[in-house]
């Protein structure tokens, strides 16, 4: 059993709230997640993923069933009797330190989701104190979250994980996108005019199913009338040569995700995201911008998950092309790690601070109790410091 605590204890655990005001005291217990349970945690991830139950069903599958990393879900759930009323998955990543590379695997924990009527029950604590035990057991020594909101920042915090630093993230509107915003919220508290409020924000420009609608026209078939040069569009990636440019490009030792073949064509079947890609060099690749557009969500916002390049003109052309050809309402980015000439385009590009509310954490912590208070470091470098990452948002669940 790999040292699981499943082995002789497979059976469930029962905890009992401990927190010092709850808001009532119930009895529950903490179980791993089997095949079973997918129709109760696709139902249940309609607090958190979205409210179509298949389409939580296709995520749940994509995530920890098809992860390329860690192969048996790592998900920990719990009942109050028979009724599923908390859940916390720990999904596979893999990293890759130094030159020559060492690599390492690291469970993400992500995708808590309490039900809320049994939110202040001391549900999350109890999972993930579970889950921590459980990962300890299977040989693993870090866990890692990209992504952590300022909520879950918080709680984490409190169980002992470190705060490697923020994530900063940047945008750029447009001028139709900023007024419609404006009017949009201003007939939110006006009498009468606050259900128009929505349709004033969709003035912004293209959104939802039609957000690349101008990307896509523009890299329209040459036939279509347009000639791109070396640049080149499309809505399904090239793996094997976006890794291939990856893997011949230097490094510089930082803590980063692997990029291989196997990576990109997991990360991109993301049944919650939709992706564009840009390209430059028809005959051989030299660079690549990804874009993204969450389900459900920020129907007109484009993501930049991802900006790779043989050198600082090619990445600044493909941003460029990008934002021009796009033309979307609004383009969000993390500029953490960026090189001074990438950061200088964006700073050109007109992006600014998204806001404190919008960063993200890195968080990490060690599963084993006795290395609390060690140095946690991976591959030479510590895992607690930012400044040695090379973060892109495609590492992260977001992306």
């Amino acid at each position: 059993m790999r040292g699981s605590i499943f082995g002789k204890r497979r059976k469930d655990l029962d905890y009992r709230n401990k927190e010092e005001t709850p808001r009532r005291a119930l009895p529950f217990r903490v179980v791993p997640y089997s095949a079973e349970h997918k129709g109760l945690v696709a139902e249940l991830q309609r607090h958190l993923w979205s409210p179509d139950t298949r389409l939580n069903a296709s995520y749940l599958e994509w995530k920890y069933h098809q992860n390329p990393y860690i192969r048996e879900p790592l998900i920990y759930l719990a009942f109050v009797g028979d009724k599923l009323a908390g859940m916390r998955g720990a999904s596979g990543t893999r990293w890759e330190v130094g030159d020559p590379a060492e690599f390492f695997t690291l469970p993400y924990p992500d995708d808590l989701v309490i039900d809320p009527a049994y939110r202040r029950q001391g549900l999350h604590r109890a999972i993930m104190n579970f889950a921590l035990r459980d990962l300890a057991g299977r040989g693993h020594r870090y866990v890692v979250n990209l992504s952590a909101s300022q909520i879950t920042a918080g709680a984490s915090m409190s169980m002992l994980w470190r705060n490697a630093g923020r994530v900063k993230p940047l945008h750029r509107r447009t001028l139709r996108k900023i007024a419609a915003d404006f009017l949009g919220n201003r007939a939110r508290h006006l009498p009468l005019l606050w259900r128009w409020a929505d349709s004033v924000r969709a003035l912004s420009g293209h959104s939802g199913d039609h957000l690349f609608d101008r990307l896509d026209a523009r890299f329209s078939p040459p036939d279509q009338g347009r000639d791109t040069g070396p640049l080149f569009g499309r809505k399904t990636p090239l793996n094997r040569q976006m890794a291939q440019l990856v893997a011949r490009l230097p490094r510089d030792g930082r803590i980063r995700h692997v990029r291989d073949e196997a990576f990109f064509g997991w990360r991109f079947s993301n049944p919650m995201r939709n992706y564009r890609f840009v390209y430059l060099g028809r005959e051989r690749l030299r660079g690549y911008i990804v874009l993204q557009q969450s389900a459900g969500v920020n129907g007109d916002r484009a993501s930049i998950v991802d900006l790779e390049g043989e050198s600082d003109q090619i990445r600044t052309e493909l941003l460029t092309a990008a934002i021009e050809y796009g033309e979307f309402p609004e383009v969000l980015l993390w500029q953490l790690g960026a090189s001074p000439a990438t950061t200088q385009a964006i700073e050109r590009h007109g992006f600014k601070p998204l806001g404190a509310a919008h960063e993200n954490s890195i968080l990490v912590r060690s599963v084993r109790d006795e290395e609390l208070n060690a140095a946690w470091m991976l591959g030479g470098r510590r895992l607690d410091d930012a400044s040695q990452w090379d973060l892109r948002m495609i590492y992260s669940m977001v992306g």
